[in-house]
């Protein structure tokens, strides 16, 4: 019974997790290009 429960559990939880992390390392990629970006010089 136990064992039912937890995999449950896990079916529910899981996905949310994983889209937990997703979610952060999509973050991270996403703040490093703005910190990385510097004006461009023009050329003529």
């Amino acid at each position: 019974m136990k064992s039912r429960i937890l995999k449950a559990v896990i079916a529910v939880v899981a996905p949310l997790v994983i889209e937990f992390i997703i979610k952060k390392i999509a973050e991270k990629f996403d703040e490093k290009p703005a910190e990385d970006k510097k004006p461009l010089p023009l050329q003529n």
